[in-house]
């Protein structure tokens, strides 16, 4: 096991009281429509958002081999309080994994090396960011992106136009990263946008054009907009959108994966408990509920084999985006009939908001979605499976 920091180990420690805590309001979580950001102040106290910078800029990162596990960890504890939130500040940890290069080639270290250090002291700040790249009627593939970008002072400013959605974290970030196509070129590339102070109205050229109303995962404000010459900052290493993205190392599939596989922890051990407190009071499950109560067990089993297979890849340095992808997409899987599974055992009740389950079953639903989303990550499985360098 790779040793982990002071810093790290007292977060691991902290984390399962603040979702205790988060647990302990979950028919209120559950029902709520936007997130809250004293939600993220509490993730702020803890130092959770620390975790996206690097040790020797003033955070806790340090690798992907010393780092994911615990990250996806305290993702998967905090999930268990409240998948919402945990979901949405997820987005901070995986946008910032492109600052994380130390160096990029000339002609353009310097700019990077003072973006880095920009991009960074937010964080250190307490600002919080997150991502609004996806756009409508693209399927999820990013590369189809029509947003354009018209230079203003070249070579990092922009102002940017087009139609975004699923903007996680939406009035409770600082500042998001997007994608836009630069008049002139073939190929669109990574702005970030400085969200602080600006009215929904379109008034500066952002306008709120559809409020989240997700069956799950209702508390994640992933807004959709429209943006109109709305200023932003081009990566200071243009050209490289796919490198800077491939960054995170494949951590963004399993931070998405672990924040679900938190939530199926806590339905398991939710409705166990309900078994048996029934059991204590002599009732007996029929014949069709243990078999859905014995199945459940096994596929919420081959959930933890699966994200402990990656972690372990993760701790190796032997995690690839075929197997990322695998886990993802078999967890997605496994957790909606295990959250099935439970809705049944528990009956009607599991149909109202007297009990958990129902949210839960939509809030795991979100995985399949989750770039990339099912059609496309099929796609890429299917491609992946023929690269002979990819598999195991």
């Amino acid at each position: 096991m790779v040793q982990q920091s002071a810093s790290i180990t007292h977060m691991l420690a902290a984390v399962p009281h603040l979702a205790q805590e988060w647990a302990a309001e979950r028919q209120e979580r559950q029902e709520r429509t936007q997130g809250r950001p004293e939600d993220y102040a509490r993730l702020r106290q803890l130092g959770v958002h620390l975790m996206a910078v690097p040790v020797e800029l003033g955070g806790t990162w340090e690798s992907l081999p010393q780092t994911a596990r615990p990250f996806c960890t305290i993702l998967r504890m905090l999930a268990q309080g409240d998948p919402s939130i945990t979901l949405a500040s997820a987005m901070h940890q995986l946008v910032l994994s492109s600052w994380r290069l130390p160096t990029v080639p000339e002609p353009y270290s310097a700019l990077w090396a003072q973006q880095r250090e920009d991009v960074f002291q937010s964080v250190r700040d307490g600002h919080w960011w997150g991502t609004i790249i996806s756009e409508p009627g693209s399927g999820g593939d990013i590369a189809h992106t029509k947003a354009d970008a018209q230079p203003v002072t070249p070579p990092l400013q922009y102002h940017i136009s087009g139609l975004k959605h699923f903007g996680s974290g939406s009035g409770m970030t600082s500042f998001m990263t997007t994608q836009a196509l630069p008049v002139g070129e073939t190929a669109p590339d990574m702005f970030y946008i400085d969200v602080r102070n600006h009215p929904w109205d379109g008034s500066t050229g952002i306008r709120l054009t559809a409020p989240w109303r997700g069956h799950g995962m209702r508390a994640t404000n992933s807004h959709a907009f429209e943006f109109t010459q709305f200023p932003a900052t081009r990566v200071a290493w243009p050209g490289h959108r796919q490198e800077l993205m491939e960054a995170n190392g494949g951590l963004g599939g399993m931070a998405f994966t672990s924040v679900v596989t938190g939530v199926v922890d806590a339905a398991m051990a939710y409705t166990r408990q309900r078994l048996l407190s029934s059991r204590s009071q002599g009732s007996t499950l029929r014949a069709f509920q243990q078999v859905e109560w014995t199945t459940a067990q096994q596929e919420a089993w081959l959930i933890e084999q699966a994200w402990e297979g990656i972690m372990r890849a993760f701790d190796q340095g032997t995690q690839n985006r075929r197997t990322v992808l695998l886990a993802k997409t078999s967890v997605a899987r496994l957790a909606e009939s295990v959250l099935a599974r439970l809705c049944k055992l528990a009956g009607g009740t599991a149909y109202t908001w007297y009990t958990p389950l129902g949210a839960w079953f939509e809030d795991v639903r979100a995985l399949g979605y989750l770039r990339p989303p099912w059609a496309l990550a099929y796609d890429q499985m299917y491609t992946m499976g023929w690269d002979d360098s990819l598999l195991d």
